[in-house]
């Protein structure tokens, strides 16, 4: 008989114990902030500022490059009023995927872990984002040409085809959900597609050559700060970037 396990009646941890008459917690500290910081914040679904940030860790992202994306998101957090915005993260290829959260050290934490690594499924992760995330904007991170999402497809004869009626950006449109779009590093690939998502959108195009200046200056996409993109208070150069498109 000693080969039979027995079977464990308990109910499972709800993080508290009995000690002395009194409920104690047992839960991680890490844990504990988390619960108490969602206990005193408003629900995040319902804020006015719902951002959707779509991040490109492809393994074209690998090394500084990965980090300075890390530190561009600590300070979007910085700047962020999470009185009135939430957050939330997809990435692709996909790895995380944090829901709305109004929660700085929760979106930041959880950036932190990312990795660099695969190809550019773009596409997938802009039509999954806007399925999944009741968000009021997007805003797309890349380096590079997505793996599955072109600009155009040249006919026979070299002609442009029209994709004005691209189904994914259709949707956005139709929702009035603009996607800003920041290209970042010394490659021009991708550049052109992130124009035209921003252009078909509503939204701003960034392209930052040096990507420490995307670092430190990522937060002026925040509700807060973007208006001074949209009327021209801020230009490329005080952003370091070398092109801003409204």
């Amino acid at each position: 008989m000693s080969n039979i396990i027995k079977k464990d009646d308990s109910p499972p941890s709800t993080g508290l114990s009995l000690s002395k008459g009194k409920l104690k917690s047992t839960s991680s500290p890490f844990q504990s902030r988390v619960n108490t910081a969602k206990a005193s914040q408003p629900d995040a679904a319902s804020m006015p500022h719902r951002l959707c940030l779509m991040l490109d860790r492809s393994s074209s992202m690998h090394g500084d490059k990965m980090q300075l994306l890390k530190d561009a998101i600590d300070n979007f957090c910085n700047r962020c009023d999470f009185q009135n915005s939430s957050i939330a993260v997809e990435t692709f290829p996909a790895s995380l995927e944090l829901s709305l959260s109004s929660i700085s050290f929760m979106i930041t934490s959880s950036v932190a872990a990312i990795e660099a690594h695969g190809n550019t499924p773009m596409k997938k992760c802009v039509q999954g984002s806007l399925e999944k995330i009741p968000m009021t904007r997007g805003i797309i991170v890349s380096d590079g040409e997505a793996t599955d999402w072109h600009v155009y497809d040249l006919n026979d004869i070299g002609d442009e085809v029209d994709t004005t009626n691209d189904d994914v950006l259709t949707l956005y449109k139709k929702a009035s959900i603009p996607i800003d779009c920041v290209h970042i590093g010394d490659s021009s690939g991708g550049e052109e597609l992130l124009r035209y998502i921003a252009k078909q959108t509503g939204g701003i195009y960034l392209k930052f050559t040096d990507v420490s200046a995307f670092a430190n200056n990522f937060g002026f996409l925040t509700p807060s700060y973007r208006a001074q993109l949209t009327d021209g208070r801020v230009d490329a150069a005080t952003l370091g970037a070398t092109e801003v498109r409204r």
